[in-house]
């Protein structure tokens, strides 16, 4: 179990573009979600912003929903800025959406969104996921099982227990989650799926899709 959260935290490390699909996703509900980083060399110097926060690194994503929703979200060092839209008719689910709107990069803090949001990361929610169910007493012991992708090659999964609920989480070599499942026992369940995989981000990746036009905005759940 161990040996296999490690192998997950492979990938933290490395630069990448990846691509998942999303069904019935937290409170994302279905579309693709594309998520970039680019993680600073080892010995960067870390900067600080006026509130406080250090990091370094660029990060983001983008979420497209199957009705018009997008949310974008982009962190590059100590600032974040975000693009959105809003529904004009129905809810997030199944509305349709009004016109996009970009933000200015602004200091992160924690507070302005963006723990919030860091859970539209896969990698980093399914890490926490996993790691919130090792030790849970459960009538079934987890299991780690092999398959092989066509497309991503050799896989390992990870079946954990908690009462009725299962959960299923498959890595390749490099430690990129290639699926994972979350099923209930009374028939929901939530799943993302990689479609792709990029190891080349480019400046685009971390760019807003339209022109910030105004102070930071928090992406819509």
């Amino acid at each position: 179990m161990a040996k296999f959260i490690d192998s997950m935290k492979q990938a933290n490390g490395t630069r990448f573009v990846v691509t998942y699909r999303l069904n019935r996703y937290l409170f994302f509900q279905d579309g693709t979600i594309v998520i970039a980083q680019i993680p600073s060399p080892p010995g960067t110097k870390v900067k600080t912003n006026v509130d406080g926060y250090s990091g370094t690194g660029r990060y983001a994503y983008i979420l497209r929903g199957p009705t018009g929703r997008i949310i974008q979200w982009i962190k590059n060092g100590t600032n974040v800025s975000a693009c959105t839209n809003v529904p004009i008719t129905g809810n997030y689910d199944n509305g349709t959406f009004g016109p996009l709107r970009c933000s200015r990069p602004s200091p992160y803090i924690p507070s302005n969104g963006f723990a919030e949001e860091d859970a539209g990361f896969v990698p980093t929610y399914v890490l926490q996921s996993v790691t919130e169910l090792v030790g849970v007493h459960s009538q079934k012991k987890a299991m780690i099982t092999t398959r092989v992708s066509q497309e991503f090659g050799p896989l390992r999964c990870l079946t954990q227990y908690s009462g009725p609920t299962t959960q299923t989480t498959c890595i390749d070599q490099a430690g990129f989650i290639v699926s994972w499942l979350l099923q209930n026992g009374s028939g929901y369940s939530s799943r993302s799926t990689l479609t792709s995989i990029d190891h080349h981000p480019t400046a685009d990746d971390f760019t807003t899709l339209l022109r910030p036009t105004t102070s930071l905005l928090l992406p819509a759940v």
